[in-house]
């Protein structure tokens, strides 16, 4: 289910590395009501407890440093890799609502982290 998205991850990468917010919600051209992510190495069932399926046919998510993770009404809708090598662990496998922004921590690049 895994897919690319150019323009996601172009904004993504285009916010870590100048040290820029990022609405998530900017960034998307489609409709969802809660994202979240996972890193690359996270176990396919720590990913299926958080957002209910898999999204992996192996025993890892493997496939680019992050997965950011759409649902609406409680289903995946979209499931992107994610290039850029930014995100915290600590933030990871939680649901966010519409309004959540990648934040760079102050006065630094190359890192992102959600903030509702």
């Amino acid at each position: 289910m895994p897919e690319t998205n150019d323009h996601l991850n172009d904004q993504v990468l285009e916010s870590a590395k100048n040290g820029t917010s990022l609405k998530l919600a900017d960034a998307t051209d489609f409709d969802w009501d809660q994202a979240g992510f996972v890193t690359s190495g996270t176990p396919a069932k720590d990913i299926e407890e958080a957002f209910g399926e898999p999204l992996t046919k192996e025993s890892r998510y493997t496939a680019s440093p992050a997965l950011f993770v759409f649902l609406k009404d409680g289903k995946v809708t979209k499931a992107v890799r994610i290039v850029p090598d930014a995100f915290s662990g600590a933030d990871a496998r939680k649901k966010y609502g519409r309004d959540v922004v990648l934040t760079p921590p102050e006065g630094k690049k190359g890192f992102l982290n959600w903030r509702e």
